[in-house]
């Protein structure tokens, strides 16, 4: 594959990062194909997002991610390109000062990586495979929330009660 669609499926993963920290949710959209392979779990989101098309539940992850840490900044540590596929490994900073599935602002600080693998076919995301949400678990972790018996029960079951107070695509 030529340097330059490399550097093109790199831009179009530069991009999608670039979503999450503005709040551009018309990205995903323009992004993703309609027909994408997504095996991403969807920790800490409704069964119903978690069983709504990739392009929602993304769009829905960037709103909520701005909803909870409106000074979030997302940064891109390691990215790699070979042939039609893109490895991202991310971080994400952010203060909790807006309600998190149903609990109040702790004011912390959270600070939380994650990689994404996408396979890019004619400038779209074709494919997509996350890191299972292992970042959603390092912030509630650091949010102090692992503990809350209810908040985990909810999670795991995938209540629609997480919705509750967040923005939806």
């Amino acid at each position: 594959m030529p340097d330059a669609t490399l550097e093109q499926n790199k831009a179009i993963v530069r991009k999608m990062l670039d979503a999450f920290n503005e709040g551009n949710t018309a990205v995903v959209a323009e992004l993703f194909d309609r027909d994408i392979r997504d095996s991403s779990l969807g920790l800490g989101l409704e069964q119903e997002l978690m069983d709504a098309h990739p392009i929602k539940r993304v769009q829905t992850e960037i709103l909520r991610e701005e909803d909870v840490f409106p000074d979030r900044r997302f940064e891109e540590e390691v990215l790699v390109a070979e042939g039609d596929t893109v490895v991202l490994r991310w971080r994400m900073t952010g203060t909790n000062t807006k309600q998190l599935l149903g609990r109040g602002p702790t004011g912390k600080k959270v600070d939380t990586h994650g990689v994404e693998i996408v396979r890019i076919q004619n400038g779209k995301i074709v494919e997509h495979i996350s890191d299972g949400g292992q970042h959603f678990l390092q912030v509630l972790y650091q949010l102090d929330l692992l503990e809350d018996r209810d908040l985990m029960q909810k999670v795991r079951g995938a209540d629609r009660a997480l919705a509750r107070g967040h923005r939806t695509a």
